[in-house]
């Protein structure tokens, strides 16, 4: 009994409880500096690759004739990115130069709970014709339940949407 006494007023750890207390307030922002910064880059590097993959594309690259062909020209391009070829969507398709009429609806991303995917929207259009092109890749959260992670709006299956769109005009074909 004695043994317990002397154990219940020893204040040895005192110290340690205050930093199991306060490590996690300290922490917190910290990590949600990590996740800011890590999809900041993570966008970065998408709008990157669609440039390069762009410009090839509209210079007339025979290889990008097929939209999977084009996936994988941007995940080649796309350095940080896992799984970047099954969380990749694509659409593609002409601009009215008329009225500008560039809207369409949402970017559609990858639905994870689906195992078939819809068909992807990819037309080549003509020689100076306006085209949009638009990346959605998903992006999972390094800390999916802390700070940042568990803010961003989730996309069916997990994950949240990365977009990058561009317009582009095909060059004439010689």
């Amino acid at each position: 009994m004695s043994r317990l006494a002397d154990f219940l007023r020893r204040e040895d750890g005192t110290a340690t409880a205050e930093f199991v207390i306060l490590f996690p307030l300290i922490m917190w922002p910290f990590l949600f500096a990590v996740e800011a910064g890590l999809i900041q880059m993570r966008q970065a590097m998408l709008d990157r690759a669609t440039d390069i993959v762009v410009r090839e594309l509209r210079l007339g690259a025979p290889d990008l004739n097929d939209p999977e062909a084009l996936k994988a020209a941007l995940c080649e391009r796309l350095l940080i990115m896992s799984d970047c070829r099954e969380d990749l969507m694509l659409e593609m398709g002409p601009v009215e130069i008329d009225t500008f009429d560039a809207t369409r609806p949402p970017s559609r991303c990858v639905d994870r709970t689906e195992p078939i995917q819809p068909a992807t929207d990819y037309r080549l259009g003509g020689t100076n014709e306006m085209m949009m092109l638009r990346f959605c890749v998903l992006h999972d959260p390094i800390m999916p339940s802390i700070g940042l992670g568990e803010m961003l709006p989730r996309e069916p299956g997990g994950g949240f949407a990365l977009t990058a769109t561009t317009f582009f005009v095909n060059e004439p074909r010689e």
